[in-house]
Protein backbone atom coordinates (compact mmCIF):
# COMPACT_ATOMS: atom_id res chain seq x y z
CA UNK A 1 0.00 0.00 0.00
CA UNK A 2 1.51 3.28 -1.01
CA UNK A 3 0.38 6.40 1.05
CA UNK A 4 -0.73 9.51 -1.21
CA UNK A 5 2.62 11.33 -0.49
CA UNK A 6 4.46 8.66 -1.84
CA UNK A 7 2.41 8.07 -4.95
CA UNK A 8 4.54 10.72 -7.13
CA UNK A 9 7.81 9.29 -6.09
CA UNK A 10 6.77 5.90 -6.72
CA UNK A 11 5.21 6.57 -10.39
CA UNK A 12 8.72 8.49 -11.31
CA UNK A 13 11.26 5.60 -9.59
CA UNK A 14 9.26 2.64 -11.29
CA UNK A 15 8.76 4.50 -15.20
CA UNK A 16 12.55 5.00 -14.42
CA UNK A 17 12.97 1.80 -13.91
CA UNK A 18 11.12 0.75 -17.02
CA UNK A 19 13.40 2.98 -19.06
CA UNK A 20 16.61 1.10 -17.39
CA UNK A 21 18.21 4.50 -16.47
CA UNK A 22 19.35 2.73 -13.86
CA UNK A 23 21.44 -0.20 -11.96
CA UNK A 24 21.25 0.96 -8.46
CA UNK A 25 18.65 2.99 -6.67
CA UNK A 26 20.02 5.14 -4.04
CA UNK A 27 16.65 6.14 -1.47
CA UNK A 28 16.76 8.15 1.10
CA UNK A 29 14.45 9.13 3.76
CA UNK A 30 13.61 8.95 7.24
CA UNK A 31 13.67 5.57 9.53
CA UNK A 32 10.23 6.79 10.29
CA UNK A 33 8.76 7.96 6.98
CA UNK A 34 6.95 4.85 5.64
CA UNK A 35 9.98 4.52 3.15
CA UNK A 36 9.77 0.59 3.30
CA UNK A 37 6.65 0.41 1.90
CA UNK A 38 7.26 2.53 -0.94
CA UNK A 39 10.15 0.11 -2.01
CA UNK A 40 8.20 -2.95 -1.61
CA UNK A 41 6.17 -1.65 -3.94
CA UNK A 42 8.74 -1.13 -6.37
CA UNK A 43 10.21 -4.54 -5.67
CA UNK A 44 7.06 -6.10 -6.75
CA UNK A 45 6.97 -4.54 -10.04
CA UNK A 46 10.30 -4.69 -10.72
CA UNK A 47 9.99 -8.75 -10.41
CA UNK A 48 6.46 -9.30 -11.90
CA UNK A 49 5.99 -11.32 -14.81
CA UNK A 50 2.79 -9.62 -15.98
CA UNK A 51 2.70 -5.61 -14.94
CA UNK A 52 0.09 -3.31 -15.31
CA UNK A 53 1.47 0.11 -16.66
CA UNK A 54 3.52 0.56 -13.43
CA UNK A 55 2.19 -1.52 -11.15
CA UNK A 56 2.65 -5.36 -10.43
CA UNK A 57 -0.19 -7.53 -11.18
CA UNK A 58 0.16 -9.43 -7.79
CA UNK A 59 -1.55 -12.40 -9.61
CA UNK A 60 1.47 -14.05 -11.51
CA UNK A 61 3.63 -16.77 -10.24
CA UNK A 62 6.82 -13.99 -9.64
CA UNK A 63 4.09 -11.68 -7.47
CA UNK A 64 2.78 -15.28 -5.26
CA UNK A 65 5.94 -15.92 -4.61
CA UNK A 66 7.17 -12.51 -3.35
CA UNK A 67 4.16 -12.24 -0.85
CA UNK A 68 5.10 -15.54 0.24
CA UNK A 69 8.78 -14.27 0.79
CA UNK A 70 10.02 -17.21 -1.57
CA UNK A 71 11.34 -15.50 -4.78
CA UNK A 72 14.30 -17.45 -5.99
CA UNK A 73 15.19 -13.69 -7.47
CA UNK A 74 14.73 -11.17 -4.65
CA UNK A 75 17.69 -11.03 -1.68
CA UNK A 76 18.02 -8.59 1.17
CA UNK A 77 21.05 -8.69 3.09
CA UNK A 78 20.73 -6.91 6.87
CA UNK A 79 23.42 -7.11 9.39
CA UNK A 80 24.65 -9.19 11.72
CA UNK A 81 24.80 -8.28 15.09
CA UNK A 82 28.44 -7.29 16.47
CA UNK A 83 29.55 -9.34 19.15
CA UNK A 84 31.97 -6.34 20.48
CA UNK A 85 29.08 -3.53 19.92
CA UNK A 86 25.81 -5.78 20.02
CA UNK A 87 24.60 -3.50 16.89
CA UNK A 88 23.87 -4.98 13.54
CA UNK A 89 26.48 -4.71 11.04
CA UNK A 90 27.00 -6.33 7.62
CA UNK A 91 30.08 -8.09 6.96
CA UNK A 92 32.46 -8.43 4.40
CA UNK A 93 31.36 -12.43 3.66
CA UNK A 94 27.92 -11.41 3.43
CA UNK A 95 28.41 -8.89 0.64
CA UNK A 96 30.52 -11.65 -0.93
CA UNK A 97 27.22 -13.71 -1.02
CA UNK A 98 25.45 -10.83 -2.27
CA UNK A 99 27.96 -11.07 -5.20
CA UNK A 100 27.41 -14.69 -5.62
CA UNK A 101 23.42 -14.45 -6.07
CA UNK A 102 24.19 -11.31 -8.36
CA UNK A 103 26.01 -12.87 -10.76
CA UNK A 104 23.85 -16.08 -11.03
CA UNK A 105 20.81 -16.21 -13.64
CA UNK A 106 17.76 -15.39 -12.59
CA UNK A 107 14.85 -18.10 -12.53
CA UNK A 108 11.34 -16.70 -13.04
CA UNK A 109 11.73 -12.67 -13.48
CA UNK A 110 13.42 -10.76 -15.85
CA UNK A 111 15.50 -9.03 -12.95
CA UNK A 112 17.02 -10.18 -9.84
CA UNK A 113 16.58 -7.36 -7.05
CA UNK A 114 18.84 -6.71 -4.40
CA UNK A 115 17.82 -4.12 -1.46
CA UNK A 116 19.95 -3.24 1.51
CA UNK A 117 17.71 -1.97 4.03
CA UNK A 118 19.82 -0.02 6.31
CA UNK A 119 23.43 1.37 4.76
CA UNK A 120 24.35 2.29 8.01
CA UNK A 121 25.03 -1.46 8.71
CA UNK A 122 28.05 -1.39 6.32
CA UNK A 123 31.01 -0.68 7.88
CA UNK A 124 34.20 0.78 5.79
CA UNK A 125 35.70 -3.35 4.19
CA UNK A 126 31.81 -4.44 3.84
CA UNK A 127 31.12 -0.71 1.82
CA UNK A 128 34.35 -0.94 -0.21
CA UNK A 129 33.52 -4.88 -1.44
CA UNK A 130 29.89 -3.33 -2.59
CA UNK A 131 31.35 -0.25 -4.79
CA UNK A 132 33.40 -2.97 -6.52
CA UNK A 133 30.28 -5.20 -7.79
CA UNK A 134 28.23 -1.30 -8.43
CA UNK A 135 31.15 -0.74 -10.66
CA UNK A 136 30.41 -3.27 -12.66
CA UNK A 137 26.82 -4.39 -12.29
CA UNK A 138 25.69 -7.75 -13.90
CA UNK A 139 22.77 -7.20 -16.24
CA UNK A 140 19.41 -7.56 -15.25
CA UNK A 141 20.31 -7.28 -11.71
CA UNK A 142 19.20 -4.11 -9.82
CA UNK A 143 20.00 -2.69 -6.35
CA UNK A 144 18.04 -1.11 -4.31
CA UNK A 145 20.00 0.51 -1.32
CA UNK A 146 18.25 2.69 1.79
CA UNK A 147 19.71 5.47 3.67
CA UNK A 148 18.08 7.74 6.46
CA UNK A 149 20.81 9.68 5.58
CA UNK A 150 22.96 10.53 2.56
CA UNK A 151 26.22 12.35 4.21
CA UNK A 152 26.25 8.48 5.98
CA UNK A 153 27.00 7.06 2.77
CA UNK A 154 30.33 6.56 1.05
CA UNK A 155 30.45 9.16 -1.96
CA UNK A 156 32.41 6.04 -4.14
CA UNK A 157 28.99 4.67 -3.79
CA UNK A 158 26.54 7.92 -4.15
CA UNK A 159 28.49 8.14 -7.36
CA UNK A 160 27.64 4.91 -9.00
CA UNK A 161 23.78 5.49 -8.02
CA UNK A 162 20.98 6.55 -8.89
CA UNK A 163 19.51 8.83 -6.18
CA UNK A 164 16.39 10.04 -4.89
CA UNK A 165 14.98 11.47 -2.08
CA UNK A 166 11.54 10.54 -1.15
CA UNK A 167 9.01 12.69 -0.13
CA UNK A 168 7.36 13.05 3.61
CA UNK A 169 3.83 13.84 4.60
CA UNK A 170 2.32 17.30 5.09
CA UNK A 171 1.74 17.94 8.63
CA UNK A 172 -1.36 17.03 8.36
CA UNK A 173 -1.02 13.99 7.27
CA UNK A 174 1.55 13.03 9.52
CA UNK A 175 -0.43 13.97 12.78
CA UNK A 176 -3.70 12.13 11.22
CA UNK A 177 -0.98 8.59 10.86
CA UNK A 178 0.59 9.13 14.45
CA UNK A 179 -0.83 6.66 16.92
CA UNK A 180 -1.36 8.25 19.93
CA UNK A 181 -3.22 11.11 21.13
CA UNK A 182 -1.08 12.74 23.94
CA UNK A 183 1.93 14.92 22.87
CA UNK A 184 1.54 14.06 19.41
CA UNK A 185 2.72 17.26 18.21
CA UNK A 186 5.42 17.33 19.79
CA UNK A 187 6.47 13.48 19.24
CA UNK A 188 5.65 14.40 15.62
CA UNK A 189 8.07 17.18 15.66
CA UNK A 190 10.75 15.38 17.38
CA UNK A 191 10.44 12.90 14.97
CA UNK A 192 10.88 15.55 12.59
CA UNK A 193 7.54 15.06 10.60
CA UNK A 194 7.41 11.06 10.12
CA UNK A 195 4.91 9.73 11.89
CA UNK A 196 5.54 5.88 11.86
CA UNK A 197 7.45 6.13 15.13
CA UNK A 198 7.38 4.41 18.60
CA UNK A 199 7.12 6.67 21.70
CA UNK A 200 10.34 6.36 23.47
CA UNK A 201 9.28 7.87 26.39
CA UNK A 202 5.79 7.62 28.77
CA UNK A 203 3.83 10.78 29.51
CA UNK A 204 5.38 10.74 33.01
CA UNK A 205 8.93 10.00 31.91
CA UNK A 206 8.58 12.96 29.34
CA UNK A 207 7.20 15.43 32.21
CA UNK A 208 10.46 13.95 34.39
CA UNK A 209 13.15 14.46 32.07
CA UNK A 210 12.39 17.99 30.62
CA UNK A 211 11.61 19.17 34.28
CA UNK A 212 14.76 18.12 35.70
CA UNK A 213 16.45 19.49 32.59
CA UNK A 214 15.04 22.61 33.26
CA UNK A 215 15.86 22.85 37.17
CA UNK A 216 19.92 21.41 36.87
CA UNK A 217 20.55 21.19 40.40
CA UNK A 218 22.59 18.86 41.86
CA UNK A 219 19.70 16.96 43.41
CA UNK A 220 17.62 17.00 40.44
CA UNK A 221 19.93 15.40 37.63
CA UNK A 222 21.12 12.57 40.21
CA UNK A 223 17.60 11.96 40.84
CA UNK A 224 17.01 11.56 37.16
CA UNK A 225 20.05 9.21 36.82
CA UNK A 226 17.95 7.14 39.26
CA UNK A 227 14.24 7.48 37.89
CA UNK A 228 15.85 6.77 34.10
CA UNK A 229 17.15 3.61 33.82
CA UNK A 230 19.53 3.50 30.62
CA UNK A 231 19.09 -0.26 30.38
CA UNK A 232 15.53 -0.33 30.42
CA UNK A 233 15.15 2.88 28.46
CA UNK A 234 18.14 2.23 26.06
CA UNK A 235 21.17 4.44 26.28
CA UNK A 236 20.52 5.55 22.76
CA UNK A 237 16.69 7.29 23.66
CA UNK A 238 18.56 8.95 26.24
CA UNK A 239 21.50 10.38 24.40
CA UNK A 240 19.22 11.60 21.12
CA UNK A 241 16.64 13.36 23.89
CA UNK A 242 19.72 14.94 25.56
CA UNK A 243 21.11 15.68 21.85
CA UNK A 244 18.20 17.27 20.50
CA UNK A 245 17.39 19.02 24.15
CA UNK A 246 20.80 20.47 23.55
CA UNK A 247 20.74 21.30 20.20
CA UNK A 248 17.69 23.14 20.76
CA UNK A 249 19.42 24.93 24.05
CA UNK A 250 22.36 26.13 21.09
CA UNK A 251 19.72 27.94 18.43
CA UNK A 252 17.85 29.59 21.40
CA UNK A 253 21.03 31.22 22.94
CA UNK A 254 21.95 31.87 19.56
CA UNK A 255 18.74 33.82 19.17
CA UNK A 256 17.54 30.45 16.50
CA UNK A 257 14.00 29.21 16.60
CA UNK A 258 13.39 25.98 18.75
CA UNK A 259 13.10 22.86 16.65
CA UNK A 260 11.71 20.48 19.29
CA UNK A 261 10.77 21.69 22.27
CA UNK A 262 8.95 24.72 21.52
CA UNK A 263 6.77 24.18 24.15
CA UNK A 264 9.36 25.15 26.58
CA UNK A 265 10.49 28.31 24.81
CA UNK A 266 9.83 30.23 27.75
CA UNK A 267 11.39 28.21 30.60
CA UNK A 268 14.41 27.31 27.99
CA UNK A 269 14.54 31.37 27.86
CA UNK A 270 15.27 31.25 31.75
CA UNK A 271 18.12 29.03 31.64
CA UNK A 272 20.00 31.39 28.96
CA UNK A 273 21.89 33.74 31.34
CA UNK A 274 23.92 30.63 33.00
CA UNK A 275 24.51 29.16 29.84
CA UNK A 276 27.88 28.04 28.74
CA UNK A 277 27.85 27.39 25.10
CA UNK A 278 31.52 26.41 24.90
CA UNK A 279 31.07 23.16 28.02
CA UNK A 280 27.41 22.89 25.64
CA UNK A 281 29.41 22.44 22.03
CA UNK A 282 32.15 20.27 23.81
CA UNK A 283 28.85 17.65 25.97
CA UNK A 284 27.61 17.55 22.47
CA UNK A 285 30.49 16.23 20.98
CA UNK A 286 30.59 13.74 23.93
CA UNK A 287 27.48 12.75 23.22
CA UNK A 288 27.70 12.16 20.14
CA UNK A 289 30.49 9.93 20.46
CA UNK A 290 28.80 7.94 22.87
CA UNK A 291 26.13 7.30 20.14
CA UNK A 292 28.30 5.35 18.22
CA UNK A 293 28.95 2.81 21.13
CA UNK A 294 25.07 2.88 23.21
CA UNK A 295 24.82 -0.70 22.59
CA UNK A 296 28.35 -1.58 23.45
CA UNK A 297 28.58 -3.35 27.42
CA UNK A 298 29.79 -0.70 28.96
CA UNK A 299 27.86 0.56 32.35
CA UNK A 300 25.04 2.66 31.03
CA UNK A 301 23.93 4.02 34.32
CA UNK A 302 27.21 5.24 35.18
CA UNK A 303 27.62 7.07 31.75
CA UNK A 304 24.39 8.32 32.11
CA UNK A 305 25.37 10.15 35.54
CA UNK A 306 28.52 11.69 33.80
CA UNK A 307 26.67 13.09 31.01
CA UNK A 308 23.96 14.52 33.26
CA UNK A 309 26.65 16.06 35.97
CA UNK A 310 28.01 17.39 32.41
CA UNK A 311 25.03 18.98 31.86
CA UNK A 312 24.71 20.52 35.29
CA UNK A 313 27.91 21.91 34.92
CA UNK A 314 26.40 24.16 31.83
CA UNK A 315 25.41 26.43 34.44
CA UNK A 316 28.23 26.66 36.64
Amino acid sequence: MLYPWQESDYSALAESFSKRQFSALLVSAGINSGQNQLVQQLVQFMLCNQPNQLHACGVCNACILLRENNHPDYFVLCGDENEERKVAQIKVEQIRGLITFANRSQHISTHKVIVLPRMSELNLNSANALLKILEEPPSQCVFILQADNLNQVLPTIKSRCFKYQLSLPSWQQALELVPIKTNAEFWLRYFNGEPFFAVPLSDKQLEQFQTSLLKPSIENIFALSKDLDPKKLGMKVLVEFLLKWLGDLAALKQAANLTYFAEQASALQHLMPRLNLAKLFNLQEDLVFLSQWHAHPLNHKLQFENILFKYQQLYV
